[in-house]
């Protein structure tokens, strides 16, 4: 996993976290990823190099988090206060 969080070991009870962690994976594998997109300078020519290694493990951190049970309720409350 090259978009891995810091708390992997997590995912056996909290297997929510796990599929947020492995969806945020599948749309960061190629080289257009999309921590790439937005971590660019410019979002129409993303540069190789730009996201660094500290990057992807913050950014994976955060997504996993999401599927936490404090961040899935995070995300509730966003979405309750949206509609």
């Amino acid at each position: 996993m090259k978009n891995r969080g810091k708390n992997t070991h997590r995912f056996k009870d909290n297997p929510l976290e796990e599929r947020y962690a492995k969806a945020w994976e599948s749309i960061n594998t190629d080289r257009n990823s999309t921590i790439e997109y937005i971590l660019a300078r410019d979002i129409n020519k993303p540069q190789q190099g730009e996201v660094s290694k500290r990057d992807r493990e913050v950014a994976a951190s955060v997504i996993q988090w999401l599927g936490s049970p404090v961040g899935n309720s995070f995300v509730r409350e966003v979405l309750e206060r949206s509609s």
